[in-house]
Order: structure tokens, then sequence, then C-alpha cells
């Protein structure tokens, strides 16, 4: 079995059966690979979609669980995989057409652990992207390893950027954190500081969708006030990971920037959705701010980087990293917002 692809499922019934399609519609024989579902408690009717399939192919299995949460889903698919790669794909996600077998090639060919490649965003409605042609040219890969990796490139948070040799899980046993979110982030980079036969490759495989009042886009305070915390727990998670690698490395210094400036990013979006989601008084935050400066994540530091992309960063660092960085602005800032109705 080449690829074990596992899917948390969870009130997805809109967008399933687009992401199955897309995976059966693919370049390599079913007996190649699997398609393993946790369904994790679904109130709507995607498992019974789900379950259709499953009844067609052999390659898809279906597995039912009580509502444990996406880490809970996400390790029980990876329990029943047997594939000699896995890959996560979230189920309103999908895939460009006849890319496996390139993708699967190029890993098996390389002898790598992890491979890492394109994605394309599109609105849950459409219009989608055509797929880009892949040429044996585009291929062209650096294998390295993981602090090379993460050193030179970084890391994203999702794990549905990349699939993962089986052997890597097994020997390092590194799972999704349960209760918390951002499990991506902390997974991925995780996973990545332990590889040591990766690359990236310029290969258009994924489609992002992007979902209105998703489990990311939305509005509900608690659910917003789970993403703080869940932040909070990554950024003292990545500090742990600074903590456990070797200074004598020559990717150390590289790695360790990478990981600083997630710690940034993360404690720039948790002031972001503290304001625009009326989160926290001032009050409320101030103790979560203090354990971000014991873990050197807070005043925010435009030297380290992480703060936006290519286009916002300037004008981020120059905004809204002082008004952030000055506990005054900032209590004047959570005050003013708690006045303007939160459409």
């Amino acid at each position: 079995m080449r690829l074990s692809i596992l899917i948390p499922l969870y009130n997805k019934e809109k967008h399933i059966d687009r992401c199955l399609k897309s995976l059966l519609d693919q370049d390599i024989p079913e007996s190649e690979y699997e398609i393993v579902i946790v369904d994790d408690g679904s109130k709507d009717n995607g498992p019974s979609i789900a379950a259709n399939y499953a009844e067609k192919h052999q390659n898809i299995k279906l597995i039912r669980q009580q509502n444990q949460g996406p880490s809970a889903a996400r390790n029980n698919c990876l329990a029943a995989a047997n594939g000699n790669y896995n890959y996560f794909l979230d189920a309103d996600d999908f895939l460009a057409p006849n890319i496996l077998n390139s993708l699967l090639t190029l890993a098996e060919k390389n002898e790598l652990e992890i491979l890492e490649f394109n994605t394309q965003k599109t609105a849950e409605n459409g219009p989608f992207p055509s797929a880009i042609p892949y040429t044996e040219n585009d291929g062209k890969i650096q294998v390295i390893d993981g602090e090379a990796f993460v050193a030179k490139h970084g890391f994203r948070n999702e794990a549905w950027r990349y699939i993962v040799g089986k052997s890597l899980l097994d020997a390092t046993g590194i799972k999704f954190i349960e209760g918390t979110l951002y499990e991506d982030a902390i997974f991925t980079a995780s996973l990545f500081l332990k590889a040591k036969r990766m690359a990236k490759v310029d290969m258009d495989v994924h489609r992002y969708v992007v979902v209105e009042n998703s489990i990311v886009t939305s509005k509900d305070k608690a659910h917003n006030l789970k993403f703080i915390h869940g932040m909070v727990y990554a950024i003292e998670h990545f500090q742990g990971l600074i903590k456990g690698l070797n200074s004598s490395n020559k990717d150390y210094q590289g790695v360790v920037k990478k990981l600083k400036g997630r710690q940034q990013a993360f404690t720039f979006a948790l002031i972001i959705r503290t304001l625009k989601y009326r989160l926290l008084s001032f009050k409320e935050l101030k103790p979560i701010l203090k354990k971000l400066n014991v873990l050197g994540a807070y005043p925010l530091d435009t030297k380290i980087g992480g703060i936006g992309n290519s286009k916002t960063r300037k004008i981020y660092n120059l905004t809204f990293v002082p008004i952030f960085n000055s506990k005054f602005l900032l209590s004047l800032g959570l005050g003013i917002m708690k006045l303007v109705p939160n459409k």
C-alpha cells in the first residue's frame, strides 16, 4: 500500500462528496492507496455520503466514533492506516486530478520521509482553479534534513501541505495533541525537526476551500477563546522545541529564528483576534501577556520576523506592533473596540 489518505469528518455533508470524488479521480490503482475516514460524531448526512462511497470502493474505509475533536479523529485515522506514506486531508478540501502517482513516485525515488507541495486557495462555491500541469523538470528537489529545511524554508502550520512516511511517524511516535487547537502547527513543527530526508516540490496538489463559519472563521466567542488558549499552548510548545535543539548544529540559529517567528505570529494573531471579537478585557489579557513575556514571545520584536507576509509585514510593523507592545495603547484599543458593534 503506497498511500493512506486520512480524513477527519465532522458536519461536512456539503463538501465530502467533492473531496472523495477528487481522491478517486487519480492516476494510481485503488489497490495502491486507501482513504480512511473517521466520523467524529457528525450530526448531518456526511457519514451517510461517505458510507455510500465505502460500499462502492474497497479502498475507502469509514470509522465512526463519538465526538472527541479533530485531533482524536486524526489519531484514530492514523491508527487504522496501512500505507507507506500518510496524508492528512480536511473533508472540505480536495485534490487536483491525476497527481498522486507523480507525488508518490518522487517521494519513493528519493526515499523521502516528508514531501511538501503546493496548494491553491478557492472559494467554497468556486470557481475552482484549473490544475497546473506537472512535468519531471518541475520535480527538481533538494533533499535535506528537517532542521536544514526549517532554517531555509520555515514551516506552515497545516498538515495537508505534505505527505509523511509511516516510518518517521512510527519511529518518533509523534501524534496530534488532543484537547487543543493549533494542533497542526505543533504536529508539523515537531515532525519536521525529526526528519532526516525531506524536500519540497513545485507541484500543484491541494485545494484549500475557504468555508464560511468553519472552525477557522467562526465568530463564536467560546470557540475563539479556545483559539486564544490554543495559540498560547502552541507558543509554549515551540519554546520546548527550541530548548530541545542542539546548539552546535549549523542550522541552530536559523531554526530558532523560524520557531521564534512562529511564536511572534501567534502572539500577533492572538491580540488581533482578541480585538476583533471583543474576547477579553485588558485585565483578562494581562496575565496572558505576562506568560508570553516569560516565553519570549511578547513584546513583539520586528527583527525576528514572522508577522504578516511580504506584502503586509512592513505596514504591520509600523502600525500594529507599536500599539500592541504598549500596554496603555492596547488597553485603550480594547476599550474602544468594546464600544463598536460586533458584526
